[in-house]
């Protein structure tokens, strides 16, 4: 074809978007799914706006797509955006994400039971890259479930969270294994309870927290945005593309590697998740008192 496709990756190095992104173009070379030129197209300094941004500026564009998360909603939603995921064209949920609850290697609680049990008696830190993401969510989910005074703290990016607990500067923090796991396997955190109805086979001794008894979970879904004006048929090449890749060993192997489940849902399949999950966020982040003022 001798065209090529720009790979918008909406969150920045570190953090999980990255490693999906890597896992997806692995697959396309190995399923031989596309024969065009994909370059990666790095947008993760104001994650989901600026992708969101450039997408749309490239309407009824066959050679762009963009990874997307939960972020697409929120970031409209806590800014009372014009722009939002239904300006564009939701090509695809991915997979099925979940969170894990970590410490410090040194922190003075090696188990869950000892975390739930001590941070009620004493203020404890915690941190995100933006109040009202899934960081904050789940800490005042925590702190509720626990009956805990829970500061939370505002850092730079997603993956200054883990600088920030591995320095000091919080105490504990709640992510998912592509983010966790290069610094578990470094000796540098320790994992204490999965955020899910069930263990997951990334950490399997863990428990969840709800076996300890404060039943939070999230299931964090990824997948992918196209421009808008999308023609019916141009989205379903992206699909073909998609469903090709799912078969691949380097797809499978990241799913194993980062305890994620497929959870393909394309098209309007897609369209109809995210106003269901738009409701939710709307919902939850007016409780906690952070949307604007209309």
């Amino acid at each position: 074809m001798g065209s090529s496709v720009d790979f918008v990756i909406h969150g920045p190095p570190g953090s999980a978007p990255p490693v999906l992104a890597e896992a997806f173009l692995a697959g396309v070379r190995e399923a031989g799914a596309d024969d065009r030129l994909w370059k990666t197209v790095p947008r993760g300094d104001d994650p989901g706006v600026d992708a969101m941004q450039l997408l749309v500026t490239r309407p009824g564009d066959t050679n762009v797509l963009s990874t997307c998360t939960p972020v697409f909603l929120q970031a409209p939603l806590l800014r009372g955006m014009a722009l939002t995921h239904r300006n564009l064209t939701p090509l695809a949920r991915l997979v099925a994400d979940r969170f894990f609850l970590v410490a410090r290697a040194d922190a003075p609680w090696a188990t869950a039971e000892e975390f739930i049990r001590d941070i009620p008696k004493r203020t404890t830190r915690t941190g995100g890259y933006f109040k009202g993401g899934i960081n904050h969510l789940l800490a005042l989910s925590i702190a509720e479930g626990t009956g805990a005074d829970v500061e939370f703290i505002v850092v730079p990016s997603e993956p200054a969270v883990w600088t920030a607990l591995i320095e000091g500067s919080i105490d504990w923090g709640c992510g998912v294994a592509a983010e966790i796991l290069p610094h578990v396997e470094a000796g540098t955190l320790r994992v204490l309870a999965a955020l899910a109805p069930e263990r997951q086979s990334t950490f399997p001794d863990i428990p969840t927290l709800a076996e300890v008894g404060v039943p939070v979970t999230f299931n964090l879904w990824r997948g992918l945005m196209g421009p808008p004006d999308l023609s019916p048929e141009d989205q379903a090449r992206w699909h073909r593309i998609v469903e090709a890749v799912r078969t691949t060993k380097a797809w499978q192997d990241y799913l194993v590697r980062n305890g994620q489940t497929d959870g393909y849902l394309p098209g309007d399949g897609f369209k109809a998740f995210l106003q269901t999950e738009w409701d939710w966020y709307e919902k939850h982040l007016g409780m906690a008192g952070l949307l604007p003022a209309k």
